[in-house]
């Protein structure tokens, strides 16, 4: 009996999946797999090309922690180590155990030797994410470091000594590097965060609290960008994107981010995502004087990024005189729970633009996206057109957004944006006439649904526009939202399909994803 070649096969189940949300897709896999085994054979590497351990509910006594069977292994490209941060509150800790180091007990996990054991045995995994209540056990660091086909590493509120990073190979390759420091809770803008900073239980953990001031957790960016030779098996590592959080490091003695930038050639992407609370010093991104730096590293390093994102808490003099290749660049609000933070005033922006038009620094920007601290008006709106003429994607966002009584006219933006003639997604904060939200009719929507059409007639090249609206979350509460809406033509005429509400789940920057997912 004839049968569908295996490439379409698979190209089918991509698409029959694609249609649905992440647990709809699960659903529809779990069920075609089990049909017969050519189908079996096609979903597998789907199904299981994301995974994470432990799962709190697949053990027993005899064999402690589950872990995925050795036929799946080949499978993994995305692995996720997500150990609950209740486990070590319990006595004696769940699946785990305590040891004594440094004059105190630490917690720490068993049958972790059964990941280790898995590691060397996934060969097209690409992504390992930590998340883990106690230090990564050095077996688990050693096996990281000797695959071939990791690319992006990311520890996420979980302790980390840089001591304890293994030599690192020739062969190991790392593209991209996330460091979140323990008891991390961000706000970026006043837009939607995690649920779980909202919680008491976060805060009240043993792990963060013991870890939360300890050097080397929130100082984990400060140990990995100051210690530039230290440890020397960081060399190999040809890093295209770093993502850097936590609160601004102060530079050690003599070192610079300058000096940073000269060991890593191929990096492309960096993210200074720091948090900035009164009392902090400002992330100084030039050396004093905007010159070279002691060890003789130019600004002119600076060229090498393409993607540049940026937090309130980096000092921005001079940086535009030397970033000539810029693609994409995202300027942030960012503070800790519970503060709300100030973004930039129209004076930052105005210097911002300057400086891309003393150094011509804007003229390959094709994604801008700034936070901003008073109402946008066209003036603004058409100064960054002048400066960014190639931009694709533009957003600005109001750091705590209100409906008022609007000064402008919708084609005044409209004109402002004529110029753009590349322009295909747009978040604007127009101001809109003040409306109950809880009204039935849903005024405030359909005000904005208008200024669709009419900005779509007017900027051909659009194919998604978003307004800002205040979304109220709790009796006392509220959140910067977006209300966005893809644009389809045919001819002349344009047809608005309402999206699902989005957001950047910290740290990213560039793409909202689904708040469902």
């Amino acid at each position: 009996m004839p049968t569908l070649h295996s490439d379409i096969l698979y190209a089918i189940v991509k698409e029959v999946t694609a249609a649905g949300g992440s647990a709809a897709s699960r659903d529809i896999l779990s069920s075609l797999s089990l049909t017969c085994r050519t189908l079996r054979e096609t979903c597998l590497p789907i199904l299981f090309a994301q995974v994470h351990w432990p799962h709190q509910n697949k053990n027993d006594e005899e064999s402690g922690l589950y872990f995925f069977p050795s036929t799946l292994w080949p499978y993994f490209k995305h692995f996720q180590l997500l150990w609950p941060d209740e486990w070590p509150e319990t006595s004696p800790p769940r699946w785990g155990n305590k040891y004594y180091q440094g004059g105190d007990y630490h917690p720490g996990p068993r049958h972790v030797d059964k990941l280790v054991a898995a590691l060397p045995n996934m060969p097209v995994l690409t992504s390992f994410y930590v998340n883990c209540p106690f230090y990564p056990p050095n077996s688990i660091l050693h096996a990281l470091v000797e695959s071939r086909s990791l690319r992006s590493l990311s520890i996420n509120d979980t302790p980390l000594c840089i001591s304890r990073v293994p030599k690192i190979p020739p062969t190991f390759q790392l593209d991209r590097l996330s460091l979140v420091p323990v008891a991390q809770a961000l706000r970026v803008g006043e837009g939607p965060y995690d649920a779980k900073f909202s919680q008491v239980t976060y805060y009240v953990r043993e792990y963060r609290r013991r870890y939360k001031n300890d050097s080397l957790a929130p100082m984990a960016a400060r140990s990995f960008l100051f210690s530039v030779g230290k440890p020397a098996s960081l060399r190999h590592v040809e890093l295209d994107t770093l993502v850097l959080t936590g609160h601004a490091p102060r530079p050690k003695a003599h070192t610079e981010l300058l000096d940073v930038l000269a060991r890593m050639p191929a990096l492309r992407e960096l993210r200074l995502l720091f948090a900035r609370t009164k009392g902090d010093c400002v992330f100084r991104i030039l050396p004093p004087g905007g010159g070279p730096s002691e060890k003789d590293n130019s600004p002119a390093l600076l060229a090498q990024i393409k993607h540049l994102a940026m937090s309130n808490a980096c000092s921005l003099d001079g940086v535009f005189h030397h970033t000539l290749y810029l693609e994409r660049l995202a300027i942030c609000a960012i503070i800790d729970q519970p503060r709300v933070p100030i973004a930039l005033s129209r004076s930052d922006i105005d210097n911002i633009l300057s400086d891309f038009s003393i150094a011509g620094s804007s003229a390959h920007l094709r994604h801008f996206r700034i936070m901003i601290e008073d109402k946008v008006n066209p003036d603004l709106c058409h100064a960054i057109s002048a400066h960014c003429p190639k931009l694709e994607a533009l957003e600005i966002e109001l750091c705590g957004y209100h409906d008022g009584k609007s000064i402008y006219a919708w084609d005044e933006f409209a004109e402002a944006f004529s110029s753009l003639h590349h322009l295909r997604d747009l978040r604007i904060c127009i101001q809109f006439p003040e409306f109950d939200e809880v009204d039935q009719l849903e005024p405030w929507r359909d005000a904005r649904r208008e200024c669709a059409l009419y900005l779509a007639s007017r900027i051909p090249t659009l194919q998604r526009v978003g307004f800002e609206y205040r979304k109220r979350t709790g009796t006392h509460r509220y959140e910067d939202n977006w209300l966005e809406y893809d644009i389809q033509r045919y001819g002349r005429a344009i047809e608005l399909f309402d999206l699902v509400p989005a957001w950047y789940p910290f740290p990213e920057v560039w793409q909202p994803v689904s708040v469902a997912t």
